[in-house]
């Protein structure tokens, strides 16, 4: 059985500047539909939307020091009554972000304001693209402050709305970019019921170092998981009967995933609501290491194959 493997999500908290409408809550949802990966069961970033009161009207700067003095010292995200319109949030980052850049200060760097001890670092980001930066600069590819001074931010004033929103112009709805390029699935498999093993120069050589072996899903086994053939690397060929680690692209146009945006919006934590997940066997202790040793390493691909491409995509914007 093709086991598909969901991983930790990063969970983040977002709080309304402004009575929360329905228009509101669904730009949040639908940008985190789309930019993590929801549609086919595995978020990489969960978002939890409070609707706090006492946050109405409230800077980013007396929302920040509230929550620290709560023990949330966490990033977050600010909703607020241009979201809609702009299809943008606020992502905050925790003060002792804030002062560490003000360590590295050279002059003219930061405009300071009276009345703050701390110049609150925070950006103005399209939707979709939260989960991504959230989760790479997360792992230590990038961060906000790069972030802020490509898009001309510089000298950085905490009170600017920053019109020019941090956008990668990456089309999340496409399913070709969410599908395939940005959410590969990780999984095991049964070696020759499932899977299917080549040995042929050409398809070595497409990584490196060459692999001694390629490994891909049968077609059947392919198709009745949702996903798409696609060769990966081996140390060696598993006899019949074994169990193997690969990836695979989702396939998009399968009727396994969901398409457009769950009709039932949770209360709870947003975005996971609306994938299906597909009942599995519970892998063996052997299978658990075998997936958990070759998924680490093919997230740590993964992730830097998203830091590649936001990087590209910085350089072009510049």
């Amino acid at each position: 059985m093709v086991i598909i493997s969901h991983n930790g999500a990063l969970a983040l908290q977002a709080y309304s500047t402004a009575p929360l409408t329905l228009e509101m809550k669904r730009t949040v949802q639908h940008g985190f539909y789309n930019g993590t990966y929801a549609r086919f069961g595995d978020p990489q970033a969960t978002v939890t939307i409070h609707d706090r009161p006492d946050f109405h009207a409230r800077s980013h700067y007396d929302i920040r020091n509230i929550l620290d003095s709560e023990g949330m010292e966490d990033t977050f995200v600010i909703i607020d009554e241009k979201t809609p319109e702009l299809d943008a949030i606020w992502l905050v980052n925790p003060t002792s972000y804030s002062r560490d850049q003000e360590e590295d200060e050279q002059p003219g760097d930061i405009i300071h304001h009276p009345g703050e001890t701390y110049t609150l670092w925070h950006g103005h980001i399209r939707t979709a693209d939260v989960p991504t930066l959230a989760v790479i600069w997360s792992e230590g590819c990038g961060d906000l402050t790069e972030a802020l001074y490509i898009a001309d931010y510089h000298p950085y004033d905490p009170r600017d709305p920053q019109d020019r929103l941090i956008d990668l112009t990456i089309d999340w709805a496409n399913p070709e970019v969410s599908g395939s390029e940005w959410g590969p699935a990780y999984l095991t498999a049964t070696s020759g019921s499932e899977v299917e093993w080549s040995t042929d120069i050409d398809l070595r050589q497409e990584f490196w170092p060459e692999a001694p072996a390629v490994a891909r899903l049968t077609a059947e086994a392919a198709r009745e998981s949702g996903l798409r053939q696609y060769w990966s690397y081996q140390e060696r060929i598993i006899p019949p009967g074994g169990s193997v680690s690969l990836t695979a692209p989702y396939d998009t146009e399968s009727p396994i995933w969901p398409t457009g945006f769950p009709d039932d919006y949770p209360s709870g934590p947003a975005m996971a609501g609306g994938a299906r997940f597909r009942p599995a066997k519970r892998p063996s202790q052997d299978e658990l290491l075998l997936l958990s040793t070759t998924q680490q390493r093919a997230q740590e691909n993964v992730l830097q194959g998203k830091c590649n491409r936001v990087e590209l995509q910085k350089a072009e914007n510049k």
